[in-house]
């Protein structure tokens, strides 16, 4: 028993109480009494005196035991009621027990009432742990009824000792089933489960009970849309103290969209990666076409131009050898040709090949660049804001080559008379502008040709962008912002 037992006697004889008392005192030491003779007294010590255990007299008038009984219940269950009394008839006894009193102890036997009250006080203490045990239970299983709610996972619980499921709701609502209905056996629900994975699911649900195993792994089932859904299944075994599987806890994790979003990222990836080798397939198809017309160009300037001036200094020279008499105005015609021919040749050189920026300035060579540009058209070189310092060489190549890609457009179809460059740097870019005030074209329409693909492959092959701005009769910007940090793919 506890340390101190509070009993709280109800009894109208004092003679009788003081009986009771020495006779407890002996075998219950730590008992601590208090003694009401009258309802009120009985009513206020229940309160203040909060008793472990009551003892009452069934002979008081107007506030019998039966009556106490009734107070004592209304107020608590968990308070062990015994009655003690002179006389009672077994129908008194049966009915008082019945109505909710631990024991009966006639006064003439008091020999057993101390027995009778460690008993009554066990059973109320065992009761009130089956209780609280029960009530931990259940907020327990209220809390997992919470959580498998609040969750979108669908739980179950196969007891393996008395064979019996249990589903959570969203289990049922996961397979199209009525949660209001009994757990489908096994045999239905695992036909839902697409035919290649049914075996090795069906399979490791009957290794259960023989080894206990618990696993995680992807399968694909039948949902109520009619269409199979992904999800991941965990499973974990619970055994007892001989390491027997008891009971087996799984979730369904239904990862059908998140399946679906890494198939769509895949996806994009894939043509990601095909639309990136298709831009480098271009690039190499542009890169092999502006050989063939840097080839086909130099042929025509070869055959067009050298080759015709010194086909005419050859006829020139063997007609003086035939008749040199007063004829050196021939010598100084096939001179002049000749100088001819070396500055065609120069230009032709410096077109083709590329200056060497590493120990160039880009500002220099697009000046001598300009000054080759023999079209009769003004061209005037901005590069004020310029800072040299910060552009690397592959950059300074690159706005070389769009530089004479865009000249030999404006030659070709603009028909201007004025060209501007302009060059700018900032702190993590550089800017190139070429501004004609040719004929112009509507760049909705226009297709551009190899020229201004060319131009647009080289810029994206920086991460930089390009536009052209045009319109019939105002002539042509081109812009060209090009970073100057980050990854490259170089063009020749």
């Amino acid at each position: 028993m506890a340390d101190t037992l509070k009993i709280l006697m109800l009894e109208d004889d004092a003679g009788d109480a003081e009986i009771i008392q020495r006779l407890l005192q002996k075998d219950i030491p730590s008992g601590v009494f208090c003694l009401a003779m009258t309802k009120e007294k009985f009513l206020q010590e229940l309160e203040h005196f909060q008793p472990d255990i009551i003892l009452a007299d069934n002979s008081m008038p107007q506030f019998d035991a039966r009556d106490a009984l009734q107070v004592v219940r209304q107020r608590s269950d968990d308070v062990p009621f015994i009655l003690v009394t002179g006389t009672v008839s077994e129908e008194f006894a049966a009915g008082i027990i019945k109505a909710g009193a631990d024991d009966y102890v006639l006064k003439d036997r008091l020999q057993r009432l101390s027995a009778a009250i460690e008993t009554a006080i066990r059973q109320h203490r065992v009761e009130r742990e089956k209780q609280e045990a029960m009530e931990s239970i259940r907020r327990s299983n209220e809390r997992f009824q919470t959580i498998s709610r609040a969750t979108k996972d669908a739980l179950w619980d196969w007891d393996l000792v008395t064979d019996t499921i249990w589903w959570s709701e969203n289990f049922f609502t996961l397979l199209g089933y009525d949660p209001a209905q009994p757990v489908p056996a096994l045999e239905e629900w695992t036909g839902r489960i697409h035919p290649d994975d049914r075996k090795r699911v069906i399979s490791r649900l009957r290794q259960v009970k023989a080894s206990a195993i618990s696993w995680e792994d992807e399968l694909r089932i039948l949902l109520p849309d009619g269409k199979y859904g992904t999800v991941l299944d965990r499973v974990y075994t619970l055994r007892d103290d001989t390491g027997k599987a008891v009971r087996v806890i799984g979730v369904f994790v239904d990862i059908t969209e998140q399946k679906k979003l890494i198939a769509e990222k895949r996806k994009m990836e894939e043509e990601r990666l095909r639309s990136r080798l298709e831009q480098q397939k271009e690039i190499t198809r542009v890169i092999l076409q502006t050989q063939e017309m840097e080839r086909n160009t130099l042929g025509r300037e070869l055959h067009d131009n050298i080759n015709q001036i010194l086909a005419s200094v050859n006829l020139k020279l063997g007609y003086y050898l035939e008749e040199p008499e007063n004829n050196l105005d021939i010598i100084e015609s096939c001179r002049q040709s000749l100088v001819k021919a070396i500055q065609e040749a120069r230009n032709l050189s410096h077109h083709m090949v590329m200056p060497r920026f590493s120990e160039k300035d880009l500002r220099d060579e697009l000046g001598h660049l300009i000054e080759n540009y023999n079209y009769n058209q003004v061209v005037e070189l901005d590069a004020t804001t310029m800072q040299e310092e910060l552009l690397p060489p592959p950059v300074k190549e690159t706005l070389f080559r769009i530089v004479q890609e865009q000249l030999s457009n404006i030659y070709k179809h603009a028909k201007a008379n004025s060209i501007m460059i302009r060059l700018s740097t900032a702190l993590r870019s550089v800017t190139l502008l070429i501004i004609d005030n040719g004929v112009g074209f509507d760049v909705q329409q226009k297709r551009k040709g190899i020229g201004i693909t060319n131009i647009f492959n080289r810029v994206e092959s920086y991460n930089g962008k390009a536009d052209i701005v045009s319109s019939p009769g105002k002539g042509c910007t081109l812009s060209v912002v090009i970073p100057l940090s980050g990854k490259v793919h170089r063009l020749p």
